[in-house]
């Protein structure tokens, strides 16, 4: 299937399916940083649709099965991450308000701390997910083919990507793919609170 699959640029029109699958790889992680369902979707769409946000359309490709949209792969690098986040702030402040920002900034902080920088000469995979009805055909491997196409082309030295550490099927994919995990991060307080088991850093030489 598949070879059925376009892959090309993602659009400011791709947001609402975009942001549907990007909230699928990490559920918990976003309800926890944005109090709910519903508001990590518009914040998530919202960001997708504009240019230069850390989930910009700009740094997106999508998977395309007879027209419908049915995966998607955001890829980032150090300079990317260090531009998109005054954008990113301003995005989440105009949503959810100074005072909602100001009752989360210690959880925050506290997510803040399980997460690396991304290294230099590398490329992040910040998010690819794949439709549930679309699952185990292939489509997420091409997509992360595509993720070492770009690598090769930009002359980065490495891939990486944060998992968490529950998300066995995806694991189980990177590990094929060739990835290893180089860090674990844990908190403690966050599992026994929301069921976050922690993430893995994995990356790959290319």
């Amino acid at each position: 299937m598949s070879e059925s699959v376009i892959l090309r640029p993602a659009r400011p029109e791709d947001a609402t399916k975009a942001a549907e699958l990007i909230y699928t790889t990490g559920p918990k992680s976003f309800n926890l940083a944005f109090g709910s369902y519903d508001r990590a979707i518009a914040l998530i769409r919202r960001m997708f649709a504009e240019q230069d946000t850390i989930m910009s359309f700009n740094q997106a490709t999508v998977a395309e099965f007879e027209g419908q949209t049915v995966g998607v792969l955001v890829l980032l690098d150090r300079k990317i991450e260090r531009r998109t986040q005054a954008r990113t702030g301003v995005e989440l402040l105009k949503l959810s308000g100074p005072l909602f920002i100001l009752f989360r900034f210690p959880v925050y902080l506290r997510q803040g701390r399980l997460i690396l920088p991304i290294p230099p000469d590398t490329l992040f995979i910040a998010d690819v997910a794949v439709s549930a009805n679309f699952q185990g055909k292939g489509i997420g491997r091409l997509l992360m083919k595509h993720a070492e196409s770009v690598a090769v082309q930009k002359d980065y030295t490495s891939l990486c990507l944060d998992v968490a550490k529950d998300n066995f099927p995806a694991i189980s994919l990177y590990k094929r793919l060739g990835y290893i995990r180089i860090f674990e991060a844990t908190d403690p307080w966050f599992n026994m609170r929301f069921g976050l088991s922690g993430f893995q850093r994995m990356s790959k030489r290319i």
